[in-house]
Order: structure tokens, then C-alpha cells, then sequence
């Protein structure tokens, strides 16, 4: 009995505490805040980065970095993306990492190079995809769209692929049989990182019979060529592949350089590039760009041809990369934008048949690079003319007790080769004397553009004084003639050096006649 009364105690004490228990108020757990949103954009920290994953499917990420002018300007267009995906209530969010804030974040994410635009999937931290360099907000919208839905536009019949053909400058169209399988899955995945243009795809057989396709094809449409270019697709037709075709035929067979086009020129899939420099109002332009042209058909996809307007103020900074002037056009270079080492043709005329040339030779791996220096020759002083480079060159000419008359060449110019022989003699002449030297230098392989101020060939003269003084001659080209002209210049130069010299001594004099006053 009393086992039965302890325990119906120890019941109701039980009960007891946990009715107490119930009547408690609960633990609060912390709540998650919200991440702060600026125009639409999420800002992303490490505190908040797995959050954002778990809480969207789609997240873009751009890398910002708020010092580059490139990183800002992605940014607002990043920002107006947002803006549209907001009002067209998609899902998919965008954020923003200030990798100047978040390094450590930045480093975990593997991402060293700024901006840049990582889309991760699913919560997937360890495998975003990297995305192409988008510039436009349009760009940024399309290129999600394609990742997340039909990447290209389902063309029904004739009247519909007339229409989508005439939508833009450059219209993609995939003719395939089967739209599901094979070759048309490497289509949907071509399509997808070329978001500025439109992309339709279609297995209508009129719409095959409309544009003369029997087997499965990407045909590119350009208005300002009249005939599409039809790329046949196959079993071993690769994504990288296609997107090569497309990025390579979408451009011009000579494409002008501006603020517009730079893009896609520095972007663009082929990185041997050659550049005409000329001025677009030369009365020989049609003729050279007619040249150039001519010359690109058989480059296409090898090299990409470009044409420079050097009357263009906003093309300053292109000019000073390829140390070109305006008495220097006009030029043409190559450079291979993947090691940024430039080549210059070795021919003085612009022609179909030269610019061939130099692109074989450049592509056959003989063209000679146009560099800061050449190596210092050997035997550089031992003949009568000096052997100058870019090395040697200012130590050598300015020169307080030396006179040096320089001849700038180009080793293929007619003009060159046929005064080379009277520079040879002009250097005989003056081989004994004290004070003068003469002196080469192949212009085009050595960078001396601060005091070459003429095209080749050109002649300078460097004075033996105190001053770093240059004299341009302008005389005839004539053994006499140059003659004369050193042992003038040898003697202006003299009188020169005397008045520096009594310039010099009378300060001396002064510097020592305040110092003994000081003493005093």
C-alpha cells in the first residue's frame, strides 16, 4: 500500500514539472538577418555567403573591385541586370563581393582575376560556372536566361525565320533534324555563352528548302554581307569549335578600331591581330583599306585584320602602345595579344601581296619582333660606322666630347640600302678623327621613337656639349654634302662647348668668391 501511495506521489510530482515546463516561455533561437540589398544586388559576405546559397537556387556573383574603372562600370550595368530581373519576377538573384573587404572569401572562391562573374547553382559553392565577359546589362540578362531555360528562340515556319533573321546586324540560326540529340545539344551549349546575339533554331523542313540547307547547320546572317556563312555540323563538331566559327564570322573582314568595337577586338577568340595605321582622309585610303581587305580573306579565322584612323584623338593611346606617329603611316603591325609581342612589316607599300607575306611569315613562326632593343652586336665599334641598338644607343650619342651623326634605316627600304654604301664612306672619312662619330641604327627593330622625328631613312646629328641637343639634317644625300655638314656642325658644336665652358668657370668663380665671404 505504501508502494502504491509513493509512487502515485512520484506521478503527480512528474506532472507537475512538466505542466511548469510547458507553462515556461521558450527558449528564442536567433533568427537569420536579412541580407542587405543595394539597388537590387545582394551584398555578400563570408557571414552571409552560405546563406544566400541555401536561399537562392540561381545566384550571379560579380567580383567587384572598387578601384578599377572596368569593375565600376560592370557594376552599374549589373546593377540595371538586377533591376530587370526584379520586374520581370525571375528567381534569379545577383549579388556583390567587395573583394577588397572580403579577401579571405575571395581566396576560398578561387578568384584572382577582377572583375569577374561566377554563377553558382543549386547551392553549389565548390563549382560555379564561370561566365564570359559581359559588359551590358542586356548581356548579363540574356546569358541567365539561356542558363536557366531555352537558349534558343524555336523558329516555327518561313514567315517567322524571315523575321528573326531581320532582327539584327548578326542573327544565329541552328538547322538541325532533331532538335533534341547530338549535334543540336552542342548548339543549345554554343548559344548559351554568346549572349549579345540572338540565337533561333529550327527543323522545319520549308525553312530548310528556304535557305538551301539539306544537312544539320549553324548558319550565320549578316546584313552587311549578302550571303550567310553555313557551318556543317557533324559528330565531331565541338562546342569550342562553333563558337570559334560564330565569334570569327561575326566580326568584319576588316574591323575598325573605336570605343565600340575595342571589345570585341580585344576579346575576340583569333589573337593574331594586324593593324593598318592610316589616316581615314588620305587621299590613298580607299586604295590602301581596298589592299588590306584583300588581303583578309585568306587570314580569316587565322588573323584578324584591323584598320587605325590615326586622325582620331581617342585612338591616342593605341598609337603610343605601338609607338606610331603620323610621319611614321602609313604602318602595319602584328601583335599576338597572348605574349603582347609586336612584329612590323618589312616592306615600305601597303599591298595585298606584301601584307600576305608578312602574315605567313608571322604565322610560320619567322617574322623578326619588334622589340626595346636588339642585342649589342659583337664587334658593334670596331668598323667605321658604329653598329647602334637600343641598349647602347644614349650612351653613345650623348656624349659630352663626342659628335655623332646617326643614320636611322629600315634594312628593307630601297632608299636605305642605296645610302648605306655612302655612310660607309662617310664613316672611312671621319674614322681618324678625334671627335666624330658616325653611326647606325635599324630604327624599326629598336625603340628610339623619343628622338627619331622622321621616317626612315633620317639623319641626326648629336652636338659634343654639355646639353642633350639634337640637329636634324635636311641637306642632300650626298657624300659631299654630308661631309660638309659634320665639319660645320663640328665647329658650331666647338664654339658651343666654349661658351659652356666660360660659363662654367665664371660660376665656379662666383660659387668661390660667396664662400670665402662666408668665412669672413
Amino acid at each position: 500500500m505504501k508502494t502504491l501511495l509513493f509512487l502515485s506521489a512520484l506521478a503527480a510530482v512528474s506532472l507537475a514539472a512538466l505542466a511548469e515546463n510547458q507553462t515556461q516561455t521558450p527558449k528564442t533561437t536567433k533568427k537569420k538577418e536579412k541580407i542587405k540589398e543595394e539597388k537590387g544586388v545582394l551584398e555578400l559576405k563570408k557571414s552571409n555567403f552560405e546563406q544566400a546559397l541555401r536561399q537562392h537556387k540561381h545566384l550571379l556573383v560579380n567580383f567587384h573591385a572598387p578601384l578599377s574603372g572596368e569593375s565600376q562600370s560592370l557594376s552599374l550595368e549589373f546593377a540595371s541586370a538586377a533591376a530587370q530581373l526584379r520586374n520581370e519576377s525571375s528567381k534569379i538573384r545577383l549579388g556583390t563581393i567587395d573583394v577588397s573587404k572580403e579577401k579571405e572569401l575571395t581566396k576560398e572562391l578561387g578568384v584572382t582575376d577582377f572583375p569577374a562573374l561566377r554563377f553558382f547553382i543549386s547551392g553549389d559553392r565548390e563549382n560555379p560556372v564561370t561566365c564570359p565577359a559581359l559588359r551590358s546589362a542586356s548581356a548579363i540578362v540574356t546569358w541567365l536566361k539561356r542558363r536557366t531555360g531555352p537558349s534558343a528562340v524555336l523558329i516555327k515556319d518561313v514567315d517567322h525565320a524571315k523575321a528573326f533573321v531581320e532582327e539584327a546586324e548578326v542573327v544565329i540560326v541552328g538547322f538541325f533534324k532533331d532538335l533534341e540529340k547530338g549535334e543540336a545539344q552542342v548548339f543549345y551549349e554554343a548559344a548559351q555563352d554568346i549572349p549579345d546575339l540572338p540565337f533561333g533554331v529550327t527543323k522545319n523542313k520549308n525553312v530548310f528548302s528556304k535557305y538551301d540547307i539539306t544537312k544539320n547547320a549553324v548558319v550565320l546572317f549578316k546584313k552587311s554581307e549578302e550571303k550567310p556563312v553555313a557551318y556543317e555540323m557533324s559528330g565531331e563538331v565541338s562546342r569550342d569549335s562553333l563558337v570559334r566559327f560564330i565569334r570569327t564570322f561575326e566580326m568584319d573582314l576588316v574591323t575598325e578600331y573605336n570605343r565600340e568595337t575595342s571589345g570585341k577586338i580585344f576579346t575576340a577568340l583569333v589573337t593574331s591581330h594586324i593593324l593598318l595605321f592610316t589616316n581615314k582622309t588620305a587621299d590613298d585610303f580607299r586604295e590602301l583599306h581596298g589592299e588590306f581587305q584583300s588581303a583578309a580573306v585568306e587570314f580569316r579565322g587565322k588573323v584578324l585584320f584591323v584598320f587605325v584612323d590615326t586622325d582620331e584623338t581617342r585612338n591616342g593611346r593605341i598609337f603610343e602602345v605601338f609607338h606610331v606617329r603620323e610621319v611614321d603611316t602609313p604602318a602595319v603591325r602584328i601583335i599576338n595579344l597572348t605574349d603582347n609581342v609586336q612584329y612590323q612589316m618589312q616592306a615600305d607599300e601597303v599591298t595585298a601581296h606584301n601584307l600576305r607575306t608578312f602574315c605567313w611569315t608571322y604565322l610560320d613562326g619567322k617574322a623578326k619582333p619588334k622589340l626595346d632593343s636588339e642585342p649589342i652586336p659583337e664587334n658593334w665599334d670596331k668598323g667605321p660606322v658604329k653598329e647602334l641598338v637600343g641598349m647602347n644607343f644614349e650612351r653613345v650619342v650623348f656624349n659630352e666630347d663626342r659628335n655623332v651623326f646617326i643614320m636611322f634605316y629600315a634594312p628593307w627600304s630601297a632608299a636605305c640600302k642605296k645610302l648605306l654604301s655612302v655612310w660607309e664612306q662617310l664613316g672611312k672619312t671621319f674614322e681618324n678623327h678625334a671627335s666624330v662619330v658616325i653611326g647606325k641604327i635599324d630604327s624599326t627593330a629598336n625603340d628610339v621613337h623619343t628622338v627619331l622625328l622622321e621616317r626612315h631613312p633620317a639623319f641626326t646629328f648629336f652636338p659634343a656639349t654639355s646639353f642633350q641637343r639634337i640637329v636634324t639634317y635636311t641637306g642632300e644625300r650626298t657624300l659631299e654634302a654630308f661631309v660638309q655638314f659634320v665639319e660645320n656642325q663640328v665647329e658650331l658644336a666647338k664654339e658651343e662647348k666654349a661658351k659652356e665652358d666660360e660659363e662654367k668657370r665664371k660660376q665656379a668663380i662666383e660659387e668661390s668668391e660667396g664662400k670665402e665671404k662666408e668665412e669672413l
